[in-house]
């Protein structure tokens, strides 16, 4: 059973997520894109679920339930209020390591935006071996991955997903992988579309990526 829960950032933002708890002793954040909300993970969170990981799906500030009430809209948002959705990321660490996370059973999945966060968070946080980028940008109002991919800690990896036609992630995670060719895996795909509409449109990938990236962690 899922469980609602409610976050509070170091910044003082509520933060609304949804928590499907687990078996093992894994754990996976997941980050959506704009103008998304934590809901459209659920393929993915179907799929890691069934094999005993925990998940937890957040609402970023601005999104979804995640408004205060209204007063905060993604739509309106300065560069620098984008930027603070890192401590969104920090929140939902902090709660899973109530649980008993550490670092070295946490994996983080982003997509757009999300892509960038969990590229930047992966950096802050030496000790967490895999983030997976769907549609990652060099900059997305500032949160940007090229100055973190260059980096990463040893034994840290991140997968790097674009489609062709999605202009600018592609050649994003061309730039990434030369930046940090040892750190960075790279999949092109062509015709599939942007961050979780690439496994909404072709479910079959996820299930590979869990068995080509995930499951040896």
């Amino acid at each position: 059973m899922s469980e609602r829960i409610k976050l509070h950032t170091s910044d003082g933002i509520e933060i609304i997520g949804t928590y499907f708890p687990g078996t093992k002793d894994r754990f996976v954040i997941f980050l959506h894109m704009m103008p998304a909300t934590k809901e459209s993970w659920g393929a993915w969170i179907n799929k890691l679920s069934l094999l005993g990981y925990h998940c937890l799906a957040i609402d970023e500030r601005g999104h979804g339930e995640s408004t205060m009430e209204g007063t905060l809209r993604f739509q309106e948002f300065t560069d620098n209020e984008q930027q603070q959705k890192i401590f969104d990321v920090e929140a939902a660490f902090s709660f899973l390591e109530e649980l008993g996370a550490k670092e070295e059973s946490t994996i983080v999945i982003g997509g757009s935006i999300g892509a960038n966060l969990a590229i930047q968070f992966l950096q802050q946080h030496p000790c967490i071996k895999l983030a997976i980028a769907l549609s990652p940008g060099i900059d997305y109002h500032g949160i940007v991955t090229d100055e973190p991919i260059k980096h990463l800690a040893t034994g840290q990896k991140v997968v790097v997903i674009a489609s062709d036609e999605d202009v600018g992630s592609f050649k994003t995670i061309q730039k990434l992988k030369k930046l940090n060719p040892e750190h960075v895996e790279k999949i092109e795909l062509f015709g599939t579309g942007h961050a979780t509409r690439i496994t909404d449109a072709h479910p079959e990938l996820i299930d590979e990526w869990i068995s080509q990236f995930i499951s040896f962690l």
